[in-house]
């Protein structure tokens, strides 16, 4: 049966990714949410598997998958686990894409090679500790200095920061007004100037690291610029469209593991005399969390198709992104409401998914800014 229109070879890369994740992340998923500590170990598999390079071109080490074989890759890694599934979109859709779709062929070859064939780990930055909706307002700055920029400033809450070896940053080379002064460079961990904070600590996603970045006039080589000065913003904006289809595949994928985890439950759990499966008061929020994790799935493969028919997805992408997590966070907060008191329990994975899951109400951009996205593709700005 095939109810989402996927093409053979889609179906195929879709099964065999649902079967390493079931074999291989979901087992360890509880231990790396307990330790929280990054699992370099799957990470080096899914390297050997292409998944780190999945959508980039042989030509540079990846595996030429399309949009929707990468929104089917990221649910699945993310059902199996939260975790696995953020640090792999970061590197994947948004470190290695800017490069991928913005940078120069000498940058390709130097750094995309290295991130699609998973010798290093990437990391993006954007948000600053000043704030994150509004992106333009950069404040880190990148001066000029011969043959190279001298870049001073932060970013917070970069996933992968603590382990990633390439990062793709934004800042400020002119004076100009907002977005317009704003540039991408690529910095290598080791550069002189430039350091990790300590991980975050946070409320999940436990095991995909976050940290605050520092530059203290860090030398970054001018042929580290991505395109030319002042694209930066441009750059990073398609990327977080692109991106916000992946992101919701990963809040889908949380949404869909709650949802398999409360239907397994309220088949088990008996409560005055039968199962609690017969009560309307369980069917209900099953059947509603159903129903919205597949509209977010269509909406999801929807804005994918459109991606890989070079179409305009911005509204597409905000729409699925918003839904998705909405979704994916009703489907959670449901599970653990059907699982009673143990849903509160460490025991349990439906009080991890979640945790997980809020997460996405606020990374790449919060459900209040892809509402303001949507309106403004619709009604145009006022």
């Amino acid at each position: 049966m095939n109810p989402w229109g996927l093409s053979d070879a889609q179906r195929q890369f879709h099964e065999s990714v649902r079967r390493f994740a079931d074999a291989r992340i979901a087992p360890l998923a509880a231990q790396i949410d307990e330790t929280d500590e990054f699992p370099a170990e799957l990470f080096r598999e899914m390297a050997g598997l292409g998944y780190l390079g999945a959508p980039y071109p042989p030509e540079y080490g990846g595996a030429g998958a399309d949009s929707v074989m990468v929104a089917l890759l990221l649910e699945e890694v993310s059902r199996a686990s939260g975790a696995v599934g953020s640090s792999l979109n970061a590197h994947l859709s948004l470190a290695s894409s800017v490069i991928a779709w913005h940078g120069s062929e000498a940058q390709k070859r130097t750094f995309l090679a290295r991130l699609t064939t998973g010798r290093a780990l990437g990391a993006f930055g954007l948000t600053e500790p000043s704030g994150g909706s509004d992106a333009a307002a950069c404040r880190t700055r990148a001066v000029r200095a011969g043959d190279h920029y001298r870049v001073t400033g932060s970013k917070a809450f970069n996933t992968n920061g603590p382990v990633a070896d390439i990062f793709v940053i934004t800042a400020r080379t002119s004076d100009a007004p907002g977005a317009r002064g704003v540039s991408a460079f690529i910095v290598e961990r080791g550069t002189p100037g430039f350091s990790v904070g300590p991980p975050d600590r946070k409320h999940g996603v436990h095991g995909s690291p976050t940290a605050t970045l520092y530059f203290d006039a860090a030398p970054v080589p001018a042929a580290n610029l991505i395109g030319r000065e002042g694209e930066g913003f441009r750059q990073f904006a398609h990327t977080l469209d692109r991106g916000r289809v992946n992101v919701a595949a990963l809040a889908l994928g949380l949404g869909q593991a709650a949802l398999d985890a409360a239907v397994t439950y309220a088949r088990q759990r008996e409560q005055f005399g039968q199962k609690i499966a017969a009560f309307q008061g369980v069917q209900f929020p099953i059947a509603e969390a159903a129903t919205e994790l597949e509209a977010a799935r269509l909406l999801t493969l929807n804005a994918a198709r459109m991606a890989d028919a070079d179409l305009p997805i911005k509204k597409e992408a905000a729409m699925a992104k918003f839904f998705a997590a909405e979704a994916a966070l009703r489907a959670c907060n449901s599970a653990v409401e059907i699982h009673g008191g143990y849903g509160y329990m460490r025991e349990y994975p439906v009080e991890r998914y979640l945790r997980d899951a809020k997460m996405y109400q606020i990374g790449e951009g919060t459900s209040q800014i892809q509402r303001m996205i949507i309106a403004r593709e619709i009604l145009g700005r006022f």
